[in-house]
């Protein structure tokens, strides 16, 4: 079973700074997106796919795309996001 590390960008408000988890990135390591396709993030979510794709090796990017913006993936396109990638980037849109 994979493990799934989800990093949360809504929290609460601090007085001081908080370290965040890192990434540990090698040049083998796998990535994938996840985009839920919401109408107004397109035009960036596309960007972020087309600057993966120009500066990773192609074979270590998937894609993916939701085709319903307001339900959640379907189990089977969360079991390929896993089985494909160390790394997922998941677009919300809006």
């Amino acid at each position: 079973m994979s493990k799934i590390v989800l990093c949360d960008p809504v929290g609460e408000a601090s007085g001081s700074a908080k370290k965040s988890l890192a990434l540990r990135w090698s040049p083998d390591g796998r990535i994938a997106t996840l985009f839920n396709n919401h109408v107004s993030s397109h035009r960036v979510w596309k960007r972020v796919e087309s600057l993966l794709a120009e500066r990773l090796p192609k074979a270590s990017v998937s894609t993916f795309d939701k085709e319903n913006t307001f339900a959640q993936a379907p189990a089977e396109v969360i079991d390929n996001v896993v089985a494909r990638a160390d790394v997922a980037l998941v677009g919300v849109g809006a």
